[in-house]
């Protein structure tokens, strides 16, 4: 069913077979029940690792012993967000980020050139864009209080820890290949998965 105007979906579907952390689970999909074969219902089973897709990331995965999803601050997914166009191929770098007119608040949400592709239907890129330490850094100190990225990380150890370390949320995977930069009113709603340290999440954009 499609989202009600105005609002957008930022959302990767979940498919069967689409791509995965290399180390992650697969994502499977697959009916356990069905009418056509004489069930009364249609059940489909779904198993995959919490960091598939759409999803945020929890203070767990990467400190021991943090925050799970279930401590997710919702007010920093639900508000004012800016979608932001990346020139850089390669990186989401401190350059790029330094010339961005930040509030402390914000909420940013990256374009990058994955968004030039279908890329969760595609083999796992290794060169995907990531937000370099230096930025993720400067990001914090800016006080943003959200970053979303449209690949299925927002980078290495550094850029996670400087940003989930700070208590900042951090969405990856987003469908934002038909979403223009710009300012929208997001909603973002991870699932409440106790001692997960991600969860899928659905992402509505509307434009302001």
């Amino acid at each position: 069913m499609p989202i009600p105007t105005p609002w957008l979906d930022a959302t990767t579907p979940i498919r069967n077979g689409m791509v995965h952390w290399p180390d992650n689970a697969p994502v499977h999909v697959k009916k356990t029940l069905s009418i056509a074969a004489g069930a009364a219902a249609n059940v489909t089973e779904v198993s995959m690792s919490a960091h598939t897709g759409t999803h945020v990331d929890a203070p767990l995965h990467f400190t021991a012993n943090a925050g799970d999803s279930t401590t997710l601050d919702l007010a920093q997914l639900i508000g004012p967000a800016r979608v932001v166009a990346i020139a850089d191929p390669k990186s989401i770098s401190l350059a790029e980020v330094q010339r961005l007119e930040i509030e402390p608040g914000a909420r940013l949400l990256f374009r990058t050139r994955m968004s030039d592709s279908e890329w969760s239907t595609m083999p796992f890129q290794p060169d995907f864009v990531a937000l370099d330490g230096d930025a993720a850094i400067f990001l914090r100190d800016a006080g943003v209080v959200c970053v979303g990225v449209d690949y299925l990380s927002v980078g290495k150890a550094d850029a996670h820890h400087a940003l989930l370390d700070a208590g900042i949320c951090v969405i990856e995977g987003l469908a934002l290949q038909h979403i223009a930069p710009g300012d929208y009113e997001m909603l973002c709603l991870p699932l409440k998965i106790v001692d997960s340290d991600g969860a899928p999440a659905r992402v509505l954009l509307r434009p302001q």
